[in-house]
């Protein structure tokens, strides 16, 4: 597995083409996988006889293959967090699994380390400062680096309070972790103290 992930060299168009592309075989790829585990892609997942909400309005589905992220949202990702270099950004292409159980979590962890894995980040070992977990696979396809994350339906039911934070500090802290952590830790005792 490798370290810096980076897309074929070329500009943001042509990049956002070829991601448009492969989208259907990205797809299609993620369908088998989840049905290998005995999922209905098509499903609403659940936690607690309650839908799992993606947004306000749309509820997260076993298998949610995301749109393409925009152009803009990828011009200001790449002068965020890596200096304008477009073929650093490897989740144009993205998609959620959500499972609801070991069982099924095992199942398609196995399934994903029969494709072309070139980077696997395990945040059930090493959660995020939100105390997110979930495990994010990078595939290959056609040369295209796309994003799989691997959620669990107890834990993804409360990301939806965490992200309302990293949405709004992301644009103050430019994707930096870390100051995004300390200011919330801060004004966590500000509130609770």
């Amino acid at each position: 597995l490798r370290g810096t992930l980076y897309q074929p060299k070329g500009n943001l168009d042509t990049l956002h083409s070829r991601c448009e592309a492969i989208l259907p075989s990205f797809r299609k790829m993620l369908t088998r996988i989840t049905k290998a585990a005995g999922l209905d892609p098509e499903k609403v997942a659940t936690w607690q006889g309650k839908d799992i909400m993606l947004t306000s309005k749309v509820p997260y589905t076993s298998l949610t293959v995301a749109p393409l992220k925009t152009k803009a949202r990828c011009v200001e990702k790449a002068e965020n967090e890596y200096d304008g270099d477009v073929t650093r950004l490897i989740d144009i292409v993205r998609a959620s699994i959500v499972v609801a159980d070991e069982d099924q979590l095992l199942c398609v962890a196995k399934e994903l380390q029969n494709e072309k894995v070139v980077r696997l980040k395990n945040r059930f070992k090493e959660p995020l400062f939100t105390g997110y977990s979930d495990a994010l696979y990078n595939v290959e396809i056609e040369e295209i680096i796309c994003e799989v994350q691997l959620h669990v339906g107890a834990i993804v039911a409360h990301k939806e309070e965490n992200h309302i934070y990293y949405e709004y500090f992301r644009s103050f802290f430019a994707g930096n972790f870390g100051a995004c952590e300390a200011r919330i830790h801060m004004l966590e005792k500000c509130v609770d103290p």
